[in-house]
């Protein structure tokens, strides 16, 4: 465009490269068709998304610090002392503002709202996925094969689905590849770019995905491309003062680490978990051994025989799920109990395992489908594809159902609510605490707030 500085050819080689642009269309949509599509995705995403922990468990439970951190502080602090109040020892803007939405509903409809904007939210960066692996992932199937694994990840275990405060790890992946779209319009740019501020302003973890930024931003041209970038250097520089503020935890190195990304991230992450931990139970290092031989042969063919987009993204790939998550269970204290000992049952801390696994998974898709462009037949494209799309379902239904153990199922939030509030009038106390999953988490709320919900009034002794 005119007025706009050149690139240099090495510039336009990395762009053209790592950057390319989604190939267009032979005949585009009308906009209501478009609408419509994307409307049913997101709600059929948010309805399978809440099927996961059955109905009435993803509708009438809180989990951990969605209750006493974030519905707790949207009640009873302001506005914007609560959306940009640190916690964890950083910005957790996104889960402040599903949980500040979440009040304009009946207190005993609160849980209803955070799960399903929750879910709603998870849909939303799965089509994050889908728009921003367009560029690399040309075969439609494939592209829908990382939505779904995006949406239902297999590794995310009970603890991170339909919970505002884990979130934020949905909206990492959808990061990471929108950072490698180059979006067509300035509106779509804007729109990709407010989806990065939500994520830079509710986790640091952007900051993994800096040396793909820093990337990109060398190979900026258009306005549109500024959009896109300008906001995820703003959600991650913002978060640097805050950090700096708060104290943050201690760190522990174990070499299970190692072990556990193995077993969740390479393993867990392409079949699924509970059917990698029922392998890995029955085969112990023997199936770590033979996965990780065929996965560095099958990468290392891949890169040496495939294009230089394929060569780019597989080594960023790889890079980056290792780092992140090896810092991340570092830094967090979790390296020792992330390992598998026996099993899958409770698989705990998910939500580290998650957005690693999702970007290895991203470089097996991206990979296959460089080797197919161009090619026809039954072998040589709908072969690769299809087994591809097999594991992917296969890890998906083998783990989609995260019901077991049953610690998220009680109590239901409305049940609970009401015992508080009764309990709070016949007793005539100041506060009401509301249990809820898992213990011993709970929310606290002045018994005012919570009365008209006690299932008696109070007698007139209590009155006076």
């Amino acid at each position: 465009m005119p007025g706009e500085p050149p690139l240099s050819c090495r510039a336009v080689r990395l762009r053209e490269t790592l950057f390319p642009e989604a190939p267009q269309g032979e005949r585009r949509a009308p906009r209501w068709e478009l609408g419509g599509v994307l409307a049913a995705f997101l709600v059929l995403g948010t309805a399978l998304a809440l099927m996961r922990l059955g109905f009435s468990a993803s509708v009438n439970t809180l989990w951990a610090e969605d209750g006493p951190v974030y519905l707790q502080g949207a009640l009873t602090q302001g506005f914007f002392h609560d959306v940009f109040a640190p916690y964890a020892g950083y910005l957790v803007v996104g889960p402040r503002l599903v949980a500040e939405v979440a009040t304009l509903v009946p207190l005993d409809q609160a849980a209803a709202a955070i799960t399903v904007l929750s879910a709603f939210l998870a849909a939303v960066s799965a089509l994050a996925v889908w728009v921003g692996c367009g560029g690399h992932v040309h075969n439609p199937y494939l592209r829908l094969g990382l939505a779904a694994a995006t949406l239902l990840s297999v590794t995310a275990g009970q603890e991170t689905v339909l919970s505002a405060a884990y979130l934020p790890w949905y909206m990492l992946f959808g990061t990471f590849w929108l950072l490698f779209w180059r979006p067509r319009t300035l509106g779509g740019g804007a729109a990709g770019g407010l989806f990065l501020l939500g994520t830079g302003l509710s986790t640091p973890g952007v900051w993994f995905f800096m040396p793909v930024a820093l990337l990109r931003a060398a190979t900026a041209r258009e306005a549109r491309d500024w959009t896109l970038l300008g906001p995820y250097f703003l959600g991650a520089l913002v978060q640097i003062p805050v950090m700096l503020a708060q104290q943050q935890g201690d760190s522990l190195w174990t070499s299970h680490i190692w072990t556990a990304y193995l077993q969740r991230v390479l393993v867990g992450g392409l079949l699924g978990e509970k059917l990698a931990g029922n392998l890995w139970v029955d085969l112990g290092w023997t199936l770590l051994i033979v996965a990780l031989v065929l996965l560095v042969v099958g990468f290392a063919w891949r890169l040496w025989t495939g294009p230089a987009g394929a060569r780019w993204f597989g080594v960023i790939g790889v890079l980056t799920s290792l780092v992140m998550f090896v810092f991340s269970t570092y830094s967090r204290e979790v390296g020792e109990y992330i390992y598998l000992r026996s099993g899958i049952e409770g698989a705990p801390s998910g939500r580290y395992v998650m957005v690693p696994a999702l970007i290895f998974l991203s470089v097996v898709v991206v990979l296959v489908d460089y080797a197919v462009r161009g090619r026809e037949g039954w072998l040589k494209e709908y072969l690769p594809v299809g087994v591809t799309m097999a594991m992917i379902a296969l890890a998906i239904i083998t783990s989609y159902d995260v019901r077991e153990p049953e610690s998220r199922g009680r109590p239901y939030w409305d049940e609970a609510l009401k015992a508080a509030a009764t309990k709070c009038v016949k007793e005539d106390e100041e506060t009401a605490g509301i249990p809820i999953s898992p213990e011993p988490w709970g929310v606290q709320l002045p018994c005012e707030q919570v009365a008209s919900y006690a299932e008696t009034t109070r007698t007139p002794a209590a009155q006076r």
